[in-house]
């Protein structure tokens, strides 16, 4: 099983290259990811959220860069942009007379864009090598973490599942009695509103009616099967559980309603109420 909950850090350091990248993820219906990473990086956006894709399917993620140096090709002298100083000169010499036209070659080489200044360049292939391995060992990371807190809370819905499958047969043998209470009932409210004897075949017609409308053993058969299906559920947990949750509660909404005033009420509530601790587990689930 695997958690939608996960944290992984992955390092890269080699002489003055750094590279330190986060990586979190919480619950969320679909998958909803950003990357925070500086600019030098920006370029190497897809290549990051390509590769989260591929491994994480539901969750919010949040990829962020926390540290980056280093990475850096040979080194450029500066270059004269010969073409634009000629043009520089041109002009100079089209300005009216009396202007004066000389300009020494400092000046000309500190005008705008006439040399493109040297120094150290991103060895970028480099850098997406190092950066492709380095998420990659931080997703197998957040994965790995994912899938300790997913078995984790897969143990505790298990054992959850198990305390509602004996409630389950606690609630049958609960519905079992329930014609016969149907019975004492009328008998004691007839023996308060009457002293005559009624007939005894319509008032077990009338047992047998109130008793078919409070009968729960369809319910209990679907209860049955969803708490079977839910032990069973390997592909798309978390949304697959949902349903079933949600299907669980409405047969024990039911189960409720017909047995008004019986045992079998403050058990559905227990029941419900072990159902709740169910679903807000299995929202977790990726």
């Amino acid at each position: 099983m695997e958690s939608m909950t996960g944290y992984a850090v992955a390092r890269f350091c080699e002489g003055e290259d750094l590279l330190v990248l986060e990586a979190k993820s919480v619950n969320g219906k679909h998958l909803s990811l950003k990357t925070r990473l500086p600019g030098a990086l920006s370029l190497y956006e897809q290549l990051i959220s390509g590769l989260a894709k591929e491994a994480v399917s539901r969750g919010s993620l949040v990829i962020t860069c926390r540290e980056f140096s280093g990475f850096q090709g040979e080194t450029t002298p500066p270059k004269v942009n010969r073409a634009l100083a000629e043009g520089y000169l041109s002009a100079l010499e089209e300005l009216p007379a009396g202007v004066e036209k000389r300009l020494s070659a400092a000046e000309l080489l500190r005008l705008p864009g006439v040399v493109k200044e040297g120094g150290s360049q991103l060895d970028e292939e480099r850098l997406k090598t190092v950066l492709q391995q380095t998420t990659e060992q931080l997703l197998a990371g957040l994965l790995a973490t994912r899938c300790e807190e997913g078995n984790r809370l897969w143990a505790q819905m298990l054992a959850n599942l198990n305390q509602l499958k004996g409630e389950l047969t606690e609630l049958r043998q609960l519905a079992s009695l329930v014609p016969q209470k149907i019975r004492e009932t009328l008998n004691e409210r007839i023996a308060e509103l009457t002293t005559e004897s009624l007939n005894s075949e319509r008032l077990e017609q009338e047992i047998a009616h109130l008793a078919t409308k409070a009968d729960i053993t369809e319910e209990l058969d679907r209860l049955d099967g969803h708490l079977t299906a839910f032990a069973e559920v390997k592909d798309s947990p978390g949304r697959r559980l949902n349903f079933l949750c949600q299907e669980i509660l409405r047969e024990l909404n039911t189960c409720g309603s017909k047995a008004t005033g019986t045992k079998i009420t403050p058990l559905v509530l227990n029941m419900k109420v072990r159902l709740d601790q169910l679903r807000e587990q299995a929202a977790n689930l990726a």
